[in-house]
């Protein structure tokens, strides 16, 4: 088989809690290669001393790239560049449209029970790619590969340890987590077989105009691009009832008077991947679960 390309992606200075993704990473993927794309277009930069090893190791490979580029060449229905410069009227203009105040004007938009409205790319009231941070890495996850992975690969969001070597779930079949016990996936961990499945997701969003996880990655769009949706629990204790993280991931940072011991736990969990949920600036304690997991894989 083809050797899985594993990576991921960031945007502007990349913290120190993101040592942990790839020190667990080169632990449990003995032989794999990892790239990290470094988003030029927002002066991303590795700077904080506790990861400047991550530039010279071997099987980690800095990538700079301009997502703007790629976005430029492969998303359809870019915003009217007329609207660009006039951000404070789109900000209006969505709020008024949210409040039902524009009558049954749909102006190109979606409303989804869970996270309410939102604008496709060809609306006038859409807001851009630009200052998005997290919705460009909706778009990355997806662009990348179609642009620069002709083989396997997968995309595994920065907060987020490895607690196993994830190859061995890659086949013939893409696949994603499930969003806690909704009816979409969650795309932090993406796992891409080949350029087939990558133009399809690609080509879908672009239909959709969005690329938001539950647009994007419905059960039904998962299904028609070939994407398995695997069950919460193996990427995710904080969405898992029962487990000792669930509903707080501040858990695995804070102090702890027994870290081995809730450690071992979460690994009787047998969770594939531990994701934290964002918390980049937050401060492991020396005692805490995530200093222990660090220990051990470093």
């Amino acid at each position: 088989m083809t050797p899985i390309r594993y990576f991921g992606y960031w945007s502007g200075q990349l913290p120190p809690v993101t040592e942990l993704h790839f020190r667990s990473f080169l632990h449990h993927h003995r032989e794999a290669h990892y790239d990290l794309w470094l988003d030029t277009d927002a002066r991303s930069a590795i700077a904080a001393p506790a990861l400047q090893w991550v530039s010279t190791h071997p099987r980690l490979h800095v990538r700079p790239f301009s997502l703007d580029a790629l976005i430029e060449k492969h998303v359809t229905h870019a915003p009217l560049a007329r609207f660009n410069r006039a951000q404070w009227l789109k900000k209006w203009g969505r709020k008024l449209h949210r409040a039902g105040l524009f009558g049954a004007a749909e102006l190109r938009s979606f409303k989804h029970p869970l996270f309410g409205r939102t604008f496709r790319h060809g609306s006038p009231l859409f807001a851009g790619f630009k200052d998005n941070k997290a919705y460009r890495g909706d778009l990355a996850r997806c662009l990348v590969p179609l642009e620069h992975y002709a083989q396997p690969c997968l995309y595994v969001d920065l907060d987020l340890c490895f607690m196993s070597d994830l190859g061995t779930m890659c086949g013939d079949v893409g696949f994603s987590y499930r969003w806690e016990d909704f009816g979409f996936a969650n795309s932090a961990v993406l796992y891409l077989p080949g350029p087939a499945t990558s133009h399809a997701l690609v080509a879908r969003g672009c239909e959709l105009e969005n690329f938001l996880p539950w647009i994007l990655f419905s059960d039904a769009n998962c299904a028609a691009v070939g994407i398995t949706i695997h069950p919460t629990e193996w990427f995710d204790p904080l969405w898992t009832p029962g487990s000792v993280l669930a509903g707080d991931a501040g858990l695995f940072f804070r102090a702890n008077a027994q870290p081995d011991s809730v450690l071992a736990r979460l690994k009787a969990e047998g969770h594939r991947a531990i994701h934290w949920h964002n918390n980049w600036n937050t401060l492991p304690a020396p005692s805490s679960v995530y200093t222990a997991l660090l220990n051990e894989v470093r």
